[in-house]
């Protein structure tokens, strides 16, 4: 019970996860574990096995996620960032505020699927980058400039958010 994330699913402590790997050792995870499996069993080894499950769960949705698991290996360096916390990068914080605008501006376009469906790709190429950022930094042991990466992803999540948003909306 004392694994990390990382360790649950055999792992390496990376950045980079292969999906396809972490989803079929969740799985394999989930039934081995699975509390249904342990109802024969004593109170204690039912306690176990819900807590272990639970565990997993945690631990999968942590590393699927790009902005947890950046978290997340921050916080196993001893850095807590908060998703609150904000960068201090003006030249990004000035970028922000154009795509922001951009975002609000879609509803008046001429085309307003495609002005998203363009907003929505910059934002991803934006992400990307800064998850390179982030991966070249944490493996250079730079952990200030994995930090700084890893708010300017969640900057970038949230707008991801927002523009998923208005299209349901739009589609709607």
């Amino acid at each position: 019970m004392q694994q990390n994330h990382f360790e649950i699913f055999g792992l390496p402590q990376t950045y980079e996860v292969d999906r396809q790997v972490l989803t079929k050792r969740y799985r394999e995870l989930q039934q081995e574990f699975h509390p249904d499996r342990f109802a024969a069993k004593s109170e204690r080894e039912q306690m176990l096995s819900m807590q272990y499950a639970a565990q997993i769960n945690e631990a999968n949705n942590t590393l699927k996620d790009p902005v947890a698991r950046a978290q997340y290996l921050l916080q196993l360096a001893g850095i807590e960032i908060h998703p609150e916390q904000t960068t201090a990068d003006g030249e990004f914080l000035m970028q922000q505020m154009i795509l922001r605008e951009r975002l609000e501006d879609v509803r008046d376009a001429g085309d307003p699927e495609a002005e998203l469906e363009e907003l929505g790709s910059d934002a991803d190429e934006l992400f990307r980058a800064q998850e390179q950022a982030f991966s070249a930094s944490l493996g250079n042991q730079a952990l200030d400039a994995a930090s700084a990466a890893l708010l300017k992803m969640q900057f970038l999540a949230k707008l991801r958010r927002q523009i998923d948003a208005l299209e349901e909306e739009l589609l709607d």
